[in-house]
């Protein structure tokens, strides 16, 4: 089965065996975010890197990607991170690679991978929340996948933590994605080095011009002890402790498995997400188990692959 991951920024592709084993993977392909035509080249270019590999057609394609879907129709509703509406993505990328194509929200699709094959194997309840360019979740309740009314459930990235705070790329203000989102990072470190070129200097140095920094950069800036970088990652972590206290008050899962980009660059995530949840959570729900993502940044794409070849996928 081949499964697809459809970022903000990258693309990745990998032919998935019924374990859940990646037995050829694409590499991580960057795309503009140019738009549906540009993006849907990217990802057509990496599907083909796995498929010239393969021993046969796959019966189905998985593509799990940054955004609210409908996963009957395999249409995107609204990616807030690549600027689409109502786009037929489905449609389109079959009508590329032919066979039948499933899309599924990206969160979900970790969250799928991670409670099947990963983390949360053996568990009924289970949150997964996913920390990259975006904020993603996704809830295993009672041993079983929810979806919600609209197939959005577990949008806690776009939860309010700051009454009339900062803009987030979706409608709302104060969103948790819009202060621990990567782009968020980036944008909240380019806004401090604006205000203070000289406590910027490290960062900018690094990423070559202010335009460029990213959470990365800030990451990696805090490892050699940098002031800025330092204060705007105790910030994150600050209102990452906000958020996840919330979330795992609402969800109650007996294990919060947390995977994404950003805890690669940033592991140190995990304990403070811990200490938040001990110290700040009803009785009830504070000795959930915190744990990493296993299956990394692949979860997603294990996931769509797996979704697409369930003969009964959730609904």
């Amino acid at each position: 089965m081949l499964g697809i991951d459809l970022g903000a920024t990258k693309v990745v592709s990998g032919l998935v065996a019924p374990d859940g084993t990646i037995v050829h993977h694409s590499g991580r392909h960057l795309h503009a975010n140019d738009g549906p035509g540009g993006v849907i080249r990217s990802l057509v270019r990496s599907a083909r890197a796995c498929l010239d590999e393969a021993a046969a057609p796959p019966k189905a394609i998985g593509v799990a990607v940054a955004a609210q879907v409908d996963p009957r129709t395999g249409t995107v509703v609204h990616a807030p991170n690549l600027g689409w509406r109502d786009v037929p993505l489905a449609r389109r990328i079959a009508a590329e690679l032919g066979g039948t194509v499933y899309v599924v929200n990206d969160a979900r699709a970790a969250a799928f991978a991670e409670w099947r094959l990963g983390a949360g194997k053996g568990v009924d309840d289970v949150f997964c929340l996913t920390l990259g360019t975006g904020v993603g979740g996704s809830a295993v309740v009672g041993g079983r996948l929810l979806e919600g009314g609209t197939h959005a459930l577990g949008e806690v990235g776009h939860m309010t933590i700051v009454v009339g705070g900062r803009r987030c790329h979706c409608p709302n203000w104060g969103c948790l994605e819009a202060y621990v989102g990567g782009w968020a990072i980036a944008e909240r470190a380019q806004e401090a080095v604006r205000l203070d070129a000289a406590a910027g200097t490290a960062l900018v140095q690094r990423a070559g011009r202010v335009e460029a920094i990213t959470a990365q950069t800030v990451f990696l800036a805090h490892r050699t002890g940098d002031a800025l970088a330092g204060r705007l990652v105790r910030d994150t972590e600050r209102y990452l402790a906000d958020g996840v206290v919330g979330i795992v008050n609402a969800f109650n899962p007996s294990l919060l498995i947390v995977g994404g980009g950003l805890v690669a660059g940033m592991p140190t995530f995990l304990p403070v997400i811990e200490s938040a949840i001990r110290a700040r959570c009803q009785p009830s729900a504070a000795g959930a188990r915190v744990v990493r993502a296993r299956l990394g940044e692949d979860a997603a794409l294990v996931g769509a692959a797996e979704m697409a070849r369930a003969p009964a996928r959730p609904r």
